[in-house]
């Protein structure tokens, strides 16, 4: 039953690359078209199939045309994002229309049971969705492998721009995956609805089953997805059956999700990874000025001015903004797409009410520290799978979490009384008068959101920042990736904790089923409107919250209950992915920065006078590298690599396109793992090293993609770099962030590189060339002794590859840093070297001074493509008694031996 909803979810990713959430949603809508024509109209049930079928799709074709195909060029996490506007605008829709209340949809299919053995019977209906599905999986494998259909659309899905040049036509290709996507969604829904129950929370939760079988498929096998389907239904009959323990069912489909994504993530994002653009970040600057009126103003009008009613409501939209905060901070400053913070919330609910009905004589404030605190535990769990995950991967984990967690936990129908709450004697009760509770809402949501500003301001922010930004080029300054992530989640799980207890004491009578998968997901989404990088984006997306700020709005115009919130905020995101994906708050802060005629990231930047003139002396460290054997499957990259880098030294990296060059300097900084061979600083091997403890350890790198935090100005990304040696602390970040400052050696690279007038701009504006020194800048901030360049060169003119030949001759003569350099560009590789060594298909060719590799055979025939008749070359040579040892002198010839023949897969 789940293969034949998941076969919807491989369709259309495997056609437009979007893995689309709101997949379940349109299989809730064919299910209540289906019941709606065939118990209400009257039609004949195969018509009306037909009908579910048929409508659903144009759903689909909808999405294609109206979100997906503005978001075309946009990341495949912001398309994401717009799938879930699509989720939540049909299912807002079909609330509508249909409400909440379950429907008991007549079956299609004959309802006999057919026994096994024993006692064991099964439905013929069910046998027959299992052939159903059969049949349509093998049906849509043999479209996609045999027809002109399927054949143009794994072009388009490889190469739009050569599928282009050859006629076809993507859009149209998109619209069709779109309408057959949806339409199995129909089908799906159509037929699963008399066998599951037709009601939207039980049809919106199968998504996360659904998406395990599409991960069991790898999202491109239909037959596979089938399987996973059937696989995962029953492991859920198996445990729910042997295993008494509530959403022991749920659990096992966690388990599956995030066994199937971790066996598909790894650590560190890979070379060549193009991480999604985030929306934008706020400063984090509090302009008190503005802060404490608005506060004053904000309580005197709770206290004297609001009627009870707009009080309650104020209320309900503040709470659910302080649980947003935690989304600000997860989301948009560490870029960790989770949705599960309602969760979060729900966790801290729990604790509390459990506490307080058990302990009615234990202060608010006790139980409210207890349960935020007990929530932090639960939020690093929901960590460790973003150790090995991120984007849409994290995502998918984070809602299987959720619907996790709501099965074990806040599916219990029962409420829970506990007392009203009180400070010092203070009566804070909501029931009749909700303005002291409401004032202390606005109190906790303010020191909130200072923390987090400050947090914005702080080491911790910028080390969450540059994670979000680039993960290989944060572990290349010494930034534990892994902590950053574990911080954020723990910290995001303690604020969104606060806004559940909060929630839960606003009544006496708390209710867990709240806490449901569908309200996490709109958490996101009225975050994302409000703006997910600023911590003013709560408090303008919290109106949408059901019964809060806007729906009291809407009654006060209206007059009558008004149920369009939903659908409003639905449209609303997808607008705003479409035109602002940095929300409103992005919109409000330019705004004022235009007033006030100035912008932030061109405020200039003055470093104050040293306080020596004297510069740092480099320890000086060697680098050593011995016996590198690296291969990906039957290819071998490096081939028994040695070489030496001593402090003070410019060694060259030389080789023709797929020489293994930059997979050295992957080996290098421990960014893969060589299946022989060490690397060593000082003689010491570092091969057990993590890529940040060896960057703390002394070895710096710059990137040929740049790879920098575009997030962060010049002073931050240099600023992130110099303060590794320090240890982050967090609790100080919270309350009063260190003044932001340069280090001697972050001070050094500015002087040498004379980026002193663009410390205060964005990466944006900078030109090319000015990118590349900021990215050799940041490699010097780290104080390394050893500093690798992945061909600094690229892009830069003729002038300014000789002022670059000058810089790296003056980091290494008066700075004493090794320096290991990769440059395509062999006249700027000779001029700057002392040494070079040569590497072709992986193999040491040639080692030496620049006289005498440039005249080197086997160096002239791995460039010129020449047969050389005295020397082998390629994988057939390698040199002998020179690598690894100090440049030879001139006058000795090199000698070269052929050495054991390798077939190349």
């Amino acid at each position: 039953m789940l293969g034949l909803l998941a076969l919807g979810i491989v369709l259309v990713y495997r056609g437009t690359g979007v893995l689309n959430l709101g997949h379940a949603s349109m299989a809730s809508l064919g299910g209540f078209v289906y019941w709606d024509l065939a118990t209400r109209a009257g039609v004949p049930k195969i018509l009306a199939l037909v009908a579910a079928i048929l409508v659903s799709g144009l759903v689909g074709v909808l999405a294609q045309i109206l979100v997906m195909r503005p978001l075309r060029d946009a990341s495949p996490l912001a398309r994401l994002i717009g799938s879930l506007g699509v989720l939540v605008v049909v299912q807002s829709v079909l609330q509508v229309v249909y409400g909440a209340d379950g429907r008991n949809a007549p079956s299609l299919l004959p309802t006999d049971r057919v026994s096994l053995w024993g006692d064991k019977a099964i439905g013929v209906d069910r046998l027959l969705l299992i052939a159903i599905a059969v049949v349509v999986a093998l049906g849509l494998w043999a479209v996609y492998r045999f027809t002109n259909f399927g054949t143009a659309t794994a072009a388009v899905a490889e190469n739009p721009t050569a599928a282009a040049a050859l006629g076809h036509n993507a859009e149209r290709l998109a619209i069709g995956n779109w309408f057959l996507g949806g339409s199995l969604a129909g089908l799906a829904g159509a037929l699963l609805a008399p066998v599951s129950g037709l009601d939207l929370v039980t049809m919106s939760n199968l998504i996360v089953p659904a998406l395990g079988a599409a991960l069991a498929g790898s999202l491109v096998s239909f037959p596979l997805t089938v399987l996973g389907g059937m696989g995962i239904v029953l492991l859920q009959s198996v445990v729910s059956a042997h295993v008494d323990v509530r959403g022991a069912g749920a659990m096992s489909t966690f388990v599956i999700v995030v066994l199937l994504m971790v066996l598909h993530g790894q650590g560190i994002a890979s070379r060549g990874y193009i991480g999604a653009r985030l929306p934008s970040l706020g400063s984090g600057r509090v302009r008190w000025q503005l802060v404490v009126p608005t506060l004053v103003v904000a309580i005197a009008l709770v206290w004297f001015v609001l009627p009870v009613e707009w009080n309650q409501a104020l209320l309900v939209s503040l709470l659910v903004a302080i649980v947003m905060l935690s989304v600000v901070l997860v989301t948009g400053y560490a870029g960790q797409l989770s949705m599960a913070q309602f969760a979060m919330a729900g966790v801290g609910a729990v604790i509390a009410s459990e506490i307080a009905s058990r302990n009615p004589g234990i202060p608010f404030l006790i139980i409210l520290l207890i349960a935020a605190v007990g929530a932090v535990p639960i939020g690093f769990l929901l960590a460790l799978p973003a150790m090995r995950m991120r984007g849409v991967s994290l995502a998918i984990v984070t809602l299987a979490f959720n619907l996790l967690l709501f099965a074990a936990v806040f599916s219990r129908s029962q409420v829970v009384m506990i007392p009203t709450p009180s400070i010092f004697g203070l009566d804070l009760s909501a029931l009749l008068d909700p303005r002291r509770y409401l004032i202390f809402a606005i109190i906790v949501f303010a020191l909130l959101a200072l923390f987090l500003a400050n947090l914005r301001r702080g080491q911790t922010g910028r080390r969450l920042i540059a994670t979000r930004g680039n993960e290989r080029a944060a572990t290349s300054i010494g930034i534990p990736v892994g902590m950053a992530k574990a911080i954020a989640f723990s910290l995001g799980a303690f604020i969104a904790a606060v806004g559940g207890v909060l929630i839960a004491y606003r009544t006496s009578a708390v209710t867990y089923t709240n806490f449901d998968v569908f309200s996490s997901v709109n958490q996101l989404v009225w975050t994302v409107i409000g703006g997910v990088g600023y911590v003013t984006g709560p408090l303008l997306g919290m109106s949408f919250t059901p019964g809060g700020l806007g729906t009291e709005i809407a009654a006060a115009v209206y007059s009558a209950d008004f149920q369009y919130l939903p659908l409003i905020g639905g449209v609303l995101l997808i607008l705003t992915m479409i035109l602002n994906p940095n929300g409103v708050a992005s919109v409000m802060v330019a705004q004022s920065q235009e007033r006030q005629k100035k912008r932030t990231s061109l405020k200039p930047i003055t470093l104050p006078p040293r306080e020596s003139s004297a510069r740092r002396a480099r320890a000086g460290k060697s680098l050593s590298v011995t016996g590198i054997n690296m291969s990906f499957g039957n290819v071998h990259v490096l081939k028994d690599v040695s070489l030496t880098v001593e402090p003070g030294q410019v060694h060259g990296l030389i080789g023709p396109n797929g020489a293994g060059k930059t997979t050295l300097l992957d080996v290098i900084s421990g960014y893969v793992r060589p299946q022989s061979g060490s690397v060593a600083l000082n003689d010491t091997p570092i091969d057990d090293k993590s890529t940040w403890r060896r960057a703390r350890l002394g070895l710096g790198r710059s990137f040929q993609s740049l790879e920098l935090f575009e997030d962060l100005n010049v002073f931050d990304n240099l600023q992130a770099a110099s303060e590794i040696h320090r240890k982050a602390n967090l609790f100080r970040d919270l309350f009063w962030p260190y003044p932001p400052t340069l280090s001697d050696a972050a001070r050094d690279a500015v002087e040498l590189l004379g980026l002193e007038d663009d410390l205060g701009r964005k990466i944006s504006d900078l030109n090319y060339a000015k990118r590349r020194l900021v990215a050799i800048a940041r490699a010097m901030a780290t104080n390394s002794d050893i500093i690798l360049l992945d061909e600094p060169a690229a892009g830069l003119d003729e002038v300014e590859t000789s002022e670059l030949k000058d810089l790296v001759r003056r980091m290494a003569d008066e700075y004493g840093i090794a320096i290991l350099i990769i440059e395509h560009d062999v006249d700027l590789v000779m001029s700057v070297s002392d040494v070079i060594t040569a590497l072709n298909f992986g193999s040491v060719i040639a080692h030496g001074s620049p006289e005498q590799v440039r005249s080197h055979p086997a160096v002239v025939a791995a460039y010129l493509g020449e047969e050389v008749d005295d020397a082998p070359v390629g994988p057939e040579a390698e040199v002998v008694g020179l690598v690894g040892a100090p440049a030879p002198d001139e006058s000795q010839p090199l000698t070269v031996k052929p050495a054991e023949k390798e077939t190349r897969a």
